[in-house]
């Protein structure tokens, strides 16, 4: 994994845009031989280097790019500042690169640049490895104002669990409401994705899950309950309802291809080790049911699971299904 403090910013090269120098004849010429691609005018980064590179790192070069071309240093928002810091995203990530400016400047959106005029107060503003941006807490209020309410609870649960390793992109409920209390627009909206927030979460599967149970109305699970372990140590669950004695698992492929999740261990002593997990967790007389992306990428598969599973419903009333 590419780290975004040190690799990142290296692999750009930076060429005087129209200069007509060797090193500038160099660079057009690896563009048209395929050896780098140009970012934008005057930046370019290895070809390989850029087809290695995730979605997420791929965008985190456009920013680079573009904050490298600015005269004056930017100060990045939106999903710009919430690459920076770090926070997932479950839809692709956008083009353009999002950057806030005073209202009185006249900035019109082009050339992969959209331009937001806003008043920032001086709490607002936070940087990151020499890169001016959003604080977190703005960051994230100006997420759930602005993006569908599942992307916007994935990046806040990211954001509120302890352990999920952000560090400095880290906020508490409290600081999300001081921010909001700052916006004036979709206000009610973003109230909506905090209140629903929880830092119990550990992966944008487990977020998306515990919506599409609320959206289709059935009774809401507890979060991460503490289990003892037989062999020792303890387990977490992640969904369940005590009153059903039944226990849900959002399983994805990560936990058994993924390097860091898999810590040295082989995919099968990982399932080995789920499915003495989950025994230990049948013989407390629990159920278990578990789901993958696809139940989630396909809710009526996910409803007729819980369903079959006995999961009632809080009323007759089934959401948003």
């Amino acid at each position: 994994m590419i780290t975004f403090e040190t690799q990142l910013p290296e692999m750009l090269v930076v060429g005087a845009p129209g200069s007509m120098d060797m090193d500038a004849h160099r660079l057009h010429r690896s563009v048209k031989t395929g050896q780098r691609l140009r970012l934008r005018r005057g930046v370019y980064i290895d070809a390989e280097c850029w087809r290695e590179a995730s979605p997420a790192e791929r965008y985190l070069l456009r920013v680079h790019a573009v904050v490298r071309t600015r005269g004056a240093p930017p100060v990045l928002g939106y999903s710009s500042a919430a690459a920076l810091w770090g926070y997932p995203r479950v839809s692709a990530w956008p083009v353009d690169v999002h950057v806030i400016v005073p209202p009185q400047l006249g900035a019109h959106s082009k050339y992969g640049i959209r331009f937001h005029r806003e008043i920032l107060d001086e709490a607002d503003v936070a940087v990151r490895a020499s890169i001016e941006l959003t604080s977190p807490a703005r960051t994230l209020i100006n997420i759930a104002r602005t993006q569908s309410f599942g992307h916007a609870v994935v990046a806040v649960d990211a954001a509120l669990n302890t352990r999920r390793g952000l560090d400095e992109g880290r906020v508490t409920k409290t600081q999300l409401i001081e921010a909001l209390n700052s916006s004036r627009h979709g206000a009610a909206r973003a109230l909506r994705v905090v209140e629903f927030a929880a830092g119990s979460s550990a992966n944008p599967g487990e977020t998306l899950s515990r919506i599409a149970i609320f959206e289709h109305g059935f009774v809401q699970p507890q979060l991460q309950t503490e289990h003892p372990n037989p062999d020792g140590g303890r387990y977490f669950t992640d969904f369940e309802w005590p009153e059903c004695r039944l226990i849900g698992e959002f399983d994805g492929r990560g936990k058994y291809l993924k390097d860091e999740l898999l810590a040295g261990r082989d995919p099968g002593e990982v399932v080995y080790e789920e499915k003495r997990r989950e025994d230990h967790l049948r013989a407390e007389g629990n159920r278990v049911v578990r789901w993958g992306w696809r139940e989630l990428q396909e809710p009526g598969r996910l409803v007729a699971l819980l369903s079959a599973a006995g999961l009632p419903f809080r009323s007759r009333n089934r959401g948003r299904s």
